[in-house]
């Protein structure tokens, strides 16, 4: 049986409990894809909530995506959209993700000024010392699916942390401002579980797995400008390249 426990004794809304349950439950595949949620009155009687609360968790999910609502059928589970990152052509976030009709958004987490440590020495030198050190979570379609930590030396880009990061590319912002000319990247993937604190910001199960990247962008000289390390939402996002066989 598909149990929805609820602690009535937590602070933590009644309806917002049974929104996360249903979610748990969708993530972890007890509801799959196009499959119709239990009957109103079953989630009433395995919840022990009232009528209204069931459907103000369901309407709210309806609204945010996870479900809909097919007139004389059911409730039914929506399939999640995958998109595919070409890494044929490196592109921002935005580029990529929008291509489609999709619409992304970006939230500053936080920045601040670090000094180097040895892993940043391992990729910009010794002589690189001040490093902006970025948190960022991206968005698409209003779903959490990236969550990514950056390191730009300050020498590159003194200044940046009075620059919007939420609303526009940092490759766009080291281009136009700061006149960097990005020329190429380095990626490698990793799949890891999830960590505790991402797992509350990609709205996912702690130690699911995600998708690890780690990104060296380097100018047309060369030289690394940027260092990132993004945690990606394996059901969401996934990469795509084609490999061409040599003669």
């Amino acid at each position: 049986m598909n149990h929805f426990f609820i602690d009535k004794d937590n602070p933590t809304p009644l309806y917002y409990q049974l929104q996360k349950t249903i979610i748990e439950k969708i993530d972890n595949g007890t509801y799959q894809e196009d499959e119709s949620l239990p009957p109103e009155t079953i989630i009433i009687k395995e919840s022990g909530l009232s009528r209204t609360t069931v459907r103000q968790a369901i309407e709210n999910l309806v609204n945010e995506g996870y479900l809909e609502k097919r007139r004389g059928i059911g409730t039914f589970v929506i399939p999640r959209k995958k998109h595919l990152w070409n890494l044929q052509e490196l592109r921002s976030f935005q580029e990529e993700f929008e291509t489609n009709g999709n619409k992304s958004s970006t939230k500053l987490l936080s920045i601040e000024k670090i000094k180097k440590n040895d892993e940043l020495v391992k990729i910009f030198g010794n002589e690189v010392t001040d490093f902006y050190k970025i948190e960022r979570l991206r968005f698409l379609n209003e779903t959490p699916v990236i969550v990514v930590t950056t390191y730009v030396p300050v020498a590159y880009a003194n200044g940046l942390e009075e620059d919007d990061l939420s609303n526009n590319s940092l490759f766009a912002i080291m281009k136009e401002k700061y006149d960097v000319k990005i020329g190429f990247a380095e990626k490698e993937f990793r799949a890891k579980k999830v960590e505790e604190e991402d797992s509350i910001l990609l709205n996912i199960k702690n130690s699911e797995p995600i998708q690890h990247v780690e990104t060296r962008t380097y100018d047309i000289g060369g030289t690394p400008v940027e260092y990132s390390i993004s945690r990606d939402r394996g059901d969401i996002s996934v990469y795509k390249i084609i490999l061409k066989k040599s003669e």
